[in-house]
This record gives C-alpha cells, sequence and structure tokens, in this order.
C-alpha cells in the first residue's frame, strides 16, 4: 500500500492528488484446514534459506489437476514488470538506493516425488504445481519446496531497514481456487494485494540470538545455543503469516480477557499510551464485532513507509508516524483489520473498500465507545465528506471524468490518491450512511451478525448485503450497490 492508513491523511491535500477457553473456535476451525510447515534459517547477508511442507487440503468442490502459489518476494526482483511502490514513496522506500529481493524454488517434490518448478504468472510470480493424479474434493496431498528468499533494503511489509527486519508475504502461499481458475493477480502498489484462505502454520525459525521476535502465533519454545536462537512456532487458523526481527525492541505487555497484547516499539516515547490504546482496541471491538478468537496480538513499531500494515496477530505501525495522535489512530485502524481482514476474510485486491471502508469507520465506533481519547467523530465525518465531494469536483475539473464506482481491482485505479478515496474515505461513508439509517443498536447487530456468519471465511458484497438485510428485515441492496456503483450523490456538508 502507498498511503498511510490512518484517518487524519484521508483529508488529504488536493495538490497530493495530483501529485472460555478463548481459542476453541479457532482450535474447530483448524480442523480440515490445510497446514504449512517452514523451517527457516535467517543469514547474516539477509537472506533466507528455507524448506517447507504444505499438507494441501482441496476444500474446493472441484478436482484439481494443478495447484497454483503465489510467490510474492519475486515482485521486489530485478526486471519485474511493476514497482512495488509508487513514484511518490519511491525515494522513502530505498532511502539507501535501489534494493532487489527474490524468491528462487531449489526443489518441488509431490508426495516426495520431485518435480520441475513451472513458473508462471503475469508477472513470473506463480509457481504452477502440476498434480500426477487429480486431487478430489476434501483430499490431502503434500508438496514440499526448498527455496531461498532474497530480503531488499527497503521500508516495506517486506524488506529490511535500520532498525527492523519485516518477514511479511515471503513465503509460497496457496492461491485461492474461485469461479473455476486459481486466483493469480499479481503484486500492485495499490492497497493491499492479498487473497488467502485461512490455514494453519508451524514454523521454526533460527536467527542470531540478538535479535527479538515479533510473529503471528504463539512461540512454544525458544532455545538458544552458539548464540543462535530457535524459535517454535504455532498459529492455528489464520490468513497467513508474519514475521518481524530487531536487535532494538522493548517490550511492553497487558492482558484483556484471554489476549495478551504486546507492544514492541524503539523510538516511540509514549509505550505506556501506545499499549494502552491496543488493550482499549481490543476490547471495545470485542464488545462491539465479537470476541477476538486469539491467544496473542503483537503490535509492532517497524521500518515501513506508510502508517500501518496488518496480519494476523501482528501489526506494523510505521516509526514515520511522528504525532502521537496519529501514531494511536493508526494502531486502532490497523487492530480493527483483525476482524475485517484477518478473521472475516476478502479479496483484498478486488474489494479493498470492503475491509478497509469498514476497518475506517470501525475507527470511528472506537472514538464514540471511548470519548477520553478526545475526536469528534461528527466533525470528522463532516470533514471526510467534504473532502471527499472536493476530491470528485477537482478530479472531474483536471480529468473531465471521474469513477466513483468501489468494486475495481486494484489495477484498474489511476493512482494511489484515487484508491484512498474511494475505498477508506467514500468506503466510510458508506457505512456512516447505513448507521445514520439502521440506527446505532440495529447497525452494531448488523456487524455482529456479519462477523459471526463469515468468520474464518471469504467474504463478499453480496455476504455483506445478506448479513445487514438479515438483521435490518429490509431492502437495503439498492442502497449499498448504489455506493459501490458509484450512482450515489455524496454532497457537501455545511
Amino acid at each position: 500500500m502507498k498511503f498511510k492508513k490512518y484517518l487524519i491523511l484521508l483529508i488529504l491535500p488536493l495538490i497530493f492528488i495530483f501529485s472460555g477457553c478463548k481459542n476453541n473456535s479457532v482450535i474447530t476451525a483448524s480442523k480440515n484446514l490445510s497446514t504449512y510447515t517452514i523451517d527457516i534459517v535467517y543469514n547474516d547477508d539477509h537472506t533466507l534459506t528455507c524448506s517447507q511442507t504444505v499438507d494441501y487440503r482441496n476444500n474446493t468442490d472441484t478436482s484439481l489437476e494443478n495447484i497454483m502459489f503465489h510467490l510474492y518476494p519475486r515482485s521486489f526482483r530485478q526486471g519485474a514488470k511493476s514497482s512495488v511502490i509508487s513514484s511518490l514513496n519511491y525515494n522513502k522506500c530505498y532511502y539507501n538506493g535501489v534494493s532487489f529481493g527474490d524468491l528462487q524454488i531449489t526443489k518441488l517434490s509431490i508426495n516426495n516425488n520431485e518435480v520441475e518448478p513451472e513458473i508462471t504468472g503475469n508477472d513470473e510470480d506463480i509457481v504452477n504445481v502440476k498434480l500426477e493424479k487429480n486431487l478430489n474434493p476434501n483430499e490431502k496431498l503434500s508438496i514440499y519446496f526448498e527455496y531461498t528468499v532474497t530480503i531488499p533494503n527497503i521500508n516495506h511489509r517486506f524488506g529490511y531497514g535500520d532498525d527492523t527486519i519485516n518477514l511479511a508475504n515471503f513465503y509460497p502461499i496457496a492461491c485461492i481456487y474461485e469461479d473455476g481458475e486459481f486466483v493469480i493477480d499479481s503484486y500492485h502498489y495499490n492497497g493491499d494485494p492479498f487473497y488467502s484462505e485461512v490455514a494453519n502454520y508451524n514454523v521454526n525459525l533460527k536467527v542470531p540470538s540478538n535479535l527479538v521476535l515479533a510473529t503471528t502465533g504463539n512461540i512454544k519454545n525458544k532455545n538458544t545455543d552458539n548464540n543462535i536462537t530457535t524459535y517454535n512456532i504455532n498459529a492455528l487458523t489464520v490468513r497467513d503469516f508474519a514475521m518481524i526481527l530487531s536487535d532494538k525492541f522493548s517490550i511492553v505487555s497487558d492482558k484483556v480477557g484471554n489476549t495478551t497484547v504486546n507492544y514492541y516499539y524503539y523510538n516511540n516515547q509514549y509505550p505506556n499510551e501506545a499499549i494502552k490504546a491496543s488493550i482499549d482496541a481490543v476490547s471495545t471491538f470485542n464488545r462491539l464485532f465479537g470476541e477476538y478468537p486469539y491467544e496473542t496480538l503483537s503490535v509492532v513499531e517497524s521500518d515501513f513507509v506508510h502508517g500501518g500494515m496488518e496480519y494476523p496477530n501482528l501489526v506494523l505501525i510505521s516509526d514515520m508516524v511522528d504525532v502521537q495522535s496519529d501514531y494511536i489512530n493508526v494502531i486502532i485502524h490497523e487492530i480493527a483489520h483483525q476482524w475485517w481482514y484477518g478473521i472475516v476474510g476478502n479479496d483484498e485486491y478486488k474489494y479493498g473498500w470492503l475491509d478497509e471502508g469498514l476497518t475506517e469507520y470501525s475507527t470511528i465506533l472506537f472514538y464514540n465507545e471511548n470519548p477520553e481519547y478526545n475526536v469528534n467523530t461528527s466533525e470528522l465525518i463532516k470533514n471526510t465528506t467534504n473532502s471527499y465531494v472536493t476530491f470528485v469536483e477537482i478530479y472531474t475539473k483536471v480529468f473531465n471524468t471521474v469513477d466513483t464506482s468501489m468494486n475495481r481491482k486494484l489495477n484498474e485505479y489511476n493512482n494511489e490518491s484515487e484508491y484512498v478515496y474511494i475505498a477508506y474515505v467514500k468506503g466510510m461513508l458508506l457505512f456512516d450512511n447505513l448507521h445514520e439509517l439502521l440506527g446505532h443498536k440495529k447497525f452494531i447487530k448488523c456487524l455482529q451478525v456479519y462477523f459471526e456468519d463469515n468468520k474464518f471465511k471469504i467474504s463478499t458484497p453480496n455476504k455483506l448485503v445478506n448479513a445487514f438485510e438479515k438483521v435490518a428485515k429490509c431492502n437495503l441492496r439498492d442502497i449499498i450497490e448504489s455506493w459501490i456503483n458509484g450512482k450515489v450523490q455524496i454532497l457537501e456538508i455545511k
């Protein structure tokens, strides 16, 4: 993503535009999922040596003759077709000059039979695993990879900076099979170009012992020998897996219900405020939407060009956010993503507004529930509405037209500012409109039913409509679709 992920930056200067046992549900849902077992060695030259077994379960209703996997690090390689960052953020990301990453598969086998990897996709970023025998629904097979990952020197979700090593989207992950084919959309600098099913993970990591680890899942064992620390990590029913390493981390922790929240930092001067906001966010969203089902959540300050980024049980908070109130807002936004993206999944490439718009509006709900944060949400909605109206007016004057439809793929937006205004700003205003129409009590009930119906699954705009209509007992489809299709008229608030 190429923009700050907190509300205050959604009101952009227009010149920029044209520039119980809590985890019972987890344990139950973890059955009949694919399982990733990954052994990783982090090397001093910023590479990873990895072996990975995927016990892949065919949870489709189709007999599969092949399985495709995303190789996201290949989008960072020299010669990739499209940049992983926009020109606006180029110098901030490549602060030491351009640096390349990659993922090279050295061995591939299926049920212990070695095969030649077929690299394909729009940008040679997919490995196509052809099967000797079709895999029927509910059947499993074992796919084994050996590969080397080169980590670029870049302030990004995948890369290393001066303070942190960000290991996100670094391993082969199965593409979703949908509508008769695998979804193989390539990395794009707009938004979050990811789409994956929940799965189980067992990860063994070897790193120099001076590095502190923040990770998806639970650290089950930690052993140090000859200045090398080995971590054994287990994560059940998570949408993907990410880790952050640093030799500079300090940690503060607190607990809400059965969830331990850890805040990792090296630069922020107000760690107690950060951990309090994290606890308040989990507590508030537990109450509003449904209980966070995992035992841990790590909030991690990191080298990252944007405001923040979400992963299961782990969120990145950029050390470039230098105003404390904005920093707190990023924390709240990214923690809301644990519900909208992490637990309730969606195709972020095609329906970015579905998680981003709802996450942005969840921060509004947070501030309404926590008045001690002194955020005037009515004024915020007014300013955001007027900013959107001005965006449409000026965009139309400059380009003679503006597309305000929301169901667009990331590569169909003209620039990242257009994406921000449609996915974040307009998405947030859509949910504010529904809140106003339904009233607070019914609106919250709609979100709770939406969460319960779709947790650990993949949501779509249609499933959102279904959940809201089930509770509201009225036709909301026309209203929601008028927002999605760009037909709704949004007026300035005086």
